[in-house]
């Protein structure tokens, strides 16, 4: 049997699992169900397009080459989005390929006024409301869930929430001030997205309830995600981190707050695309305050970055690495207290426009603190 985790693989081109069937009349048909095993033969069949060879390759480089089952002819979807010029994506939820354009589908909108009625709601191809008040997810019930894309992951002293495969969420906070989204463990995120798409958040305020200084747990962790926005919202401690991001792409933050942090404002790997825009970080007691690692594109336009305080020797405000395409443009850096602002630690970052006013920095830059 196929696993999940095989098929995303194939829509990525990586494996041909799943793949259009081509018969030999040039008919298209659909591929044998994902479940079904079936035997098959490769005999070094290639691809040509108006008499050019056509090889599509996997993400590390090896050929993707069709093969035969039953006397069907079966081409791997990275070669027909070659071809003729197309995405190819999968939606999970709806069990679809699409090549090219994704048709039209109706986005739900639904208010709510309480947890309940937000668990209740949260779903791919929705446009969520939420009434002023506080939404604690540890009042939830959290036992077995029955949606596969929303379910709860043991952390060392409580449950967190994870949202898996979700596409096109909006959760929009509806009041003069952003609806609150809180959770009680230490160890446990406020949201977790894995493999999602076109995520929103509006107007939403989200952190713990507990102390500060006594998170384990950041508050928006993205993994494997893309086409994020965030708007008019606040990310605050005790969480470790407001965002932490990996193998993301496409994250916009705009006229928000990330506030009150332990460990930083943010941390990312393996992402690209990311803009930071009329936004503060601030007043984080932090390790390494944001950390970019082996990310591209990653910018921060008209951003204060102010209060924050290392609580340890040797951090730095700053920690690249691997990266490329940082920029802070037209930013302040603004009483910040003993950090490292070595060069040497975020080479080849564009600070034009940049502004550095009552900071406190061991090894600080040569156009001064």
């Amino acid at each position: 049997m196929i696993n999940k985790d095989k098929l995303k693989g194939f829509i990525s081109g990586l494996l041909f699992t799943a793949v259009l069937g081509v018969s030999a009349l040039g008919i298209t048909v659909l591929a044998e169900p994902m479940e079904n095993k079936i035997s098959v033969v490769f005999d070094n069949i290639k691809i040509y397009v108006d008499g050019v060879l056509s090889q599509p390759k996997g993400a590390n480089g090896e050929t993707i080459e069709p093969f035969i089952s039953n006397g069907v002819t079966y081409v791997p979807v990275a070669a027909i989005s070659k071809i003729f010029g197309k995405d190819v994506s999968w939606d999970g939820n709806t069990k679809s390929i699409y090549i090219g354009k994704k048709p039209d589908i109706k986005v739900q909108e639904v208010t709510v006024s309480n947890v309940e009625e937000l668990f209740a709601a949260l779903g791919s191809n929705k446009h969520i409301k939420l009434k002023p008040g506080i939404y604690n997810l540890s009042d939830l019930k959290q036992g077995y869930s029955e949606r596969k894309n929303i379910y709860w992951k043991e952390e060392f002293d409580g449950n967190e929430l994870i949202l898996d495969e979700i596409y096109n969420l909006t959760l929009e906070g509806i009041g003069d001030k952003p609806a609150e989204i809180v959770v009680e463990p230490r160890y446990a995120d406020v949201f977790t997205f894995i493999n999602c798409n076109k995520i929103s958040l509006k107007n939403i305020k989200a952190g713990h309830t507990i102390e500060k200084g006594e998170c384990a747990g950041g508050v928006l962790n993205f993994n494997s995600s893309k086409d994020i926005d965030i708007s008019s919202s606040i990310l605050y401690g005790c969480g470790t981190y407001g965002i932490i991001a990996m193998n993301t792409e496409n994250l916009k933050f705009n006229n928000s707050i990330i506030e009150e942090c332990t460990n930083g404002a943010m941390t990312m790997s393996d992402c690209k695309d990311f803009t930071f825009t009329n936004s503060i970080f601030r007043k984080c007691e932090s390790s390494n305050l944001i950390n970019i690692y082996s990310s591209s594109n990653i910018v921060y336009d008209k951003c204060e970055i102010s209060e924050n305080e290392a609580f340890i020797k040797d951090t730095n405000i700053l920690a690249v690495s691997l990266s490329s395409g940082i920029k802070f443009t037209n930013c302040k850096f603004k009483d910040n207290k003993t950090f490292n602002f070595d060069k040497n630690i975020i080479p080849d970052i564009d600070f034009t426009g940049t502004t550095f006013d009552g900071n406190s920095f061991d090894g600080s830059l040569d156009f001064g603190k």
